[in-house]
């Protein structure tokens, strides 16, 4: 009887989407830790090209027609055009983690002369479905703390949704919710 719930149990959560995060935990449990993992990875971070283009909107057609989004992208042609439109914003920056040959995450923003300071906006981050829970995320993020604070950037701002992983990833990496900050959406 035990068998059989355990392999209904693994079943119905290891084979959903839900799983890289079911995984993250049990492998918490048993002592194997984001930065163990990291050790047997080859991650190579740069700023964006206009040559990451094509990877990064198939990427981005991937990670978003997936959970928790589940956005209508229907094609990466479509992508590759609303990517283009940010990458052509003359205070664009971005950047993207390779693992080995393949995109696997990618920070796309722009730079802002605020009145407190200089920020960076980041208008889309996003990490491979299979790569979550690992710390690429955070590995990503840390690339593009370091290299805004080498230009003197004093924050970093961005838009999510709530309650999604998405949320808790921003607030452990350092962000925090704004209080005195809405979003509004007006539909034409």
């Amino acid at each position: 009887m035990k068998a059989m719930v355990r392999e209904r149990f693994s079943h119905h959560f290891l084979s959903r989407n839900i799983s890289k995060h079911w995984k993250s935990h049990i492998l918490h449990f048993h002592g194997v830790t984001n930065s163990s993992i990291n050790d047997n990875r080859n991650l190579r971070m740069k700023k964006f090209s206009i040559n990451d283009a094509d990877k990064c909107a198939e990427l981005f057609k991937e990670v978003f027609s997936d959970y928790p989004w589940y956005d209508n992208w229907v094609s990466v042609s479509q992508t590759k055009t609303y990517l283009m439109e940010l990458i052509k914003n003359p205070v664009f920056e971005g950047f993207v983690a390779y693992e080995g040959s393949q995109i696997v995450a990618v920070c796309i923003g722009h730079k802002r002369s605020w009145w407190m300071g200089k920020e960076f906006f980041i208008d889309e981050f996003y990490v491979s479905n299979e790569k979550q829970g690992i710390g690429i995320g955070t590995e990503l993020l840390e690339h593009v703390k370091n290299n805004l604070i080498e230009e003197n950037y004093r924050r970093l701002v961005l838009l999510t949704n709530k309650e999604i992983p998405a949320e808790e990833f921003y607030v452990k990496n350092g962000f925090q919710i704004s209080e005195n900050r809405i979003s509004m959406i007006n539909e034409l």
